[in-house]
């Protein structure tokens, strides 16, 4: 017998046990010390893997950048929730240093309470955490300068922003790492800029794209772009005189970066006081669209049953929650894939949005974005009346060849819008260009709603800050196509990645069933309704009383048959509207059970199953 069968089990556990610790210990320890900046991503859509485009930029960089990172020493005891994401952004910055062949170089600092390092952090931007109101404040935060004294900082880290922080990272040393910031020239009809006169703040858009490029407004007549200009951003054009669509012309035709929102109906655009709308809410951009080969109907808008997103109306007096059809969210295959502008993309919203069709010979589209195989066209003003009933629009929704194109690129050969040479009160330089000698860089979107706040954020109030977060990738859209065309890549690759749209399809396409078997149900009875309505009016005023009625037998009869319809109707169309109701509560009830109580029971009972079929081991018996 072996000296290991004379040793009693419970001590041969508790030495396993002790071994076990131990070496537990020892490799947590050798792996934090030899694979400290690495990870195994498991999440969906790898949101903590380092992307290629943040290596390929870390990798070509030039301008040598100094980081400080601010973290005060007793963080991990005073902030123990923060403890895990502090060493992941010690890790992730130790990985930049490390990527950017020397280029980075990282400081970590520990301010300590009344020091000159406190004083600096607070100079740089850095913001004080206080946990109790007691205790000493600890920092938390990023602060970075180049060499022309360029300086960018991320005042705290803070674990809402964990999904995003390669991306805050990655801006800000793209931000450094080009001293001098390419232009963007900005042709804005919708009002993105704001207006302090109104209180019309800005396009939170607007100031995401100001980090990265200089943004310069240019209007009236336009004989030359700014220099340095890299992209020119055409939103909601109107009433452009020819003076500057002939240099709009000539850029596009020299190859000029060129990103156009035109809209139909442009629900967000800037009236020329608070409270009075838009004297015109549909783009005017028909000359170039006609000389560049482009089919766009301004007075059209894409209704969509597929993609619809639910909105609550004020209908007949009361709230209801509707398919707003001209409102539509494109997702999955309503993206190109295979350009880097959407490759990535999950939900950009859309609201009264136009479509594109190619009519010339020339020149081709590509498209970028489509709505639905469902969705069709309506009358753009009927789309984005905010008191009508969107559900009277479905049966005015005329599908055309194919699925709607909401954007796309413009491809092929172009021709000038004129033909005849620049116009005579052109001040422009150089020979007119007739036609594109090389590949337009042109993208077209037919929404310039998509670009304002509504329809891609949700602010909400956080400690006295109104913080935005986005539900849809409209922002990134409009990024990354800014960066793609400007020649630049390095950040597309991670914005998609911070929001994710996860609509339930499934119940959202079981309550456009059941909104639509009863819709016609309900548009039937709301017909009989007001035809009823109408009779009993027209009863109520004609035919003879006699002396001393105030109306006649036979009106009498027939306003109590009305009447009796009438109320019979109304009854019917409450029931009809309370089973509607009913039918979607009941099917989200069902998924509810579903969730939360077949399938955990399922995994037990597999789990239970095993255990009783699991095979036990005989029982010794002892001879007597």
């Amino acid at each position: 017998m072996s000296k290991f069968n004379r040793i009693p089990k419970s001590r041969l556990v508790a030495v396993g046990a002790v071994l076990a610790v131990i070496l537990y210990l020892a490799v947590n320890s050798l792996s934090a010390t030899l694979f400290r900046s690495s990870r195994i991503d498991l999440t969906d859509g790898g949101l903590y893997s380092l992307s290629h485009g943040t290596v390929a930029m870390l990798d070509k960089l030039d301008e040598p950048i100094h980081m400080r990172l601010f973290m005060s020493a007793g963080l991990h005891e005073a902030a123990p929730a923060l403890s895990a994401y502090a060493s992941r952004v010690r890790a992730m910055l130790d990985t930049y240093e490390s990527l950017s062949h020397g280029r980075i170089t990282l400081e970590v600092i520990d301010p300590q309470p009344y020091s000159e390092e406190e004083d600096r952090a607070v100079g740089l931007g850095i913001n004080r955490i206080s946990l109790d109101g007691t205790s000493d404040p600890i920092y938390f935060g990023l602060a970075a300068t180049n060499s022309t004294n360029g300086s960018a900082n991320i005042p705290v880290f803070t674990p809402d922003r964990e999904a995003f922080l390669e991306y805050d990272l990655t801006r800000l040393v793209a931000e450094l790492g080009q001293p001098k910031k390419p232009v963007v020239a900005l042709l804005d009809g919708l009002g993105m800029a704001g207006n302090p006169m109104t209180g019309q703040e800005p396009a939170q858009i607007l100031a995401m794209l100001k980090e990265t490029y200089s943004v310069e407004t240019v209007g009236g007549d336009i004989d030359k772009l700014p220099d340095n200009t890299r992209v020119v951003l055409v939103v909601q054009p109107q009433k452009l005189s020819d003076r500057t669509l002939y240099t709009l012309d000539q850029w596009v035709l020299s190859g000029g970066a060129t990103l156009v929102f035109a809209d139909p109906f442009a629900e967000t655009q800037a009236g020329p006081q608070p409270g009075v709308p838009a004297e015109n809410n549909a783009t005017d951009f028909q000359k170039m669209f006609d000389a560049w080969g482009v089919g766009f109907d301004a007075k059209k808008a894409i209704g969509d049953p597929d993609w619809a997103i639910r909105t609550v109306r004020n209908i007949g007096g009361r709230q209801a929650e509707v398919a707003n059809y001209p409102w539509f969210a494109i997702h999955d295959d309503g993206f190109d894939r295979g350009d880097a502008v959407t490759s990535k993309l999950n939900a950009v919203v859309m609201t009264t949005a136009g479509a594109f069709t190619a009519t010339g010979k020339d020149a081709t589209l590509k498209p970028l974005m489509y709505a639905s195989a469902d969705a069709g066209l309506l009358p753009a003003g009927e789309a984005a009346d905010p008191y009508g009933d969107p559900r009277a629009l479905l049966s005015k929704i005329e599908k055309a060849g194919g699925r709607p194109v909401v954007a796309a690129r413009l491809e092929g050969k172009l021709h000038t819008a004129f033909p005849d040479g620049k116009p005579k009160d052109s001040a422009a330089d150089g020979t007119p260009v007739k036609e594109s000698a090389s590949a337009p860089n042109v993208i077209l979107v037919g929404d310039a709603d998509m670009l304002s706040d509504r329809n891609w954020l949700q602010k909400q109030n956080v400690l006295g800050r109104e913080v935005a977060q986005a539900f849809a990738n409209n922002g990134d859209f409009l990024l990354n196509a800014v960066e793609q065309m400007a020649g630049g890549v390095a950040l597309a690759d991670l914005r998609s990645r911070t929001v994710s749209w996860r609509p339930f399809t499934r119940i959202d396409a079981l309550e456009r069933a059941a909104e639509q078997r009863f819709l016609a149900k309900q548009q039937e009875l709301t017909q009989r309704i007001a035809d009823t309505e109408k009779k009993l009016k027209d009863a109520s005023s004609t035919g003879e009383a006699k002396e001393g009625e105030l109306v006649s037998t036979e009106q009498a009869k027939a306003i109590e048959t009305f009447k009796s319809d009438l109320l019979s109707a109304r009854a019917e169309l409450r029931e009809v509207q309370y089973n509607l109701r009913a039918d979607v509560a009941r099917l989200k009830n069902w998924i509810m059970i579903l969730i939360i109580g077949v399938v955990p029971a399922a995994v037990a009972l597999i789990a239970l199953v095993f255990a009783l079929r699991r095979p036990r081991r005989p029982v010794p018996v002892r001879k007597a």
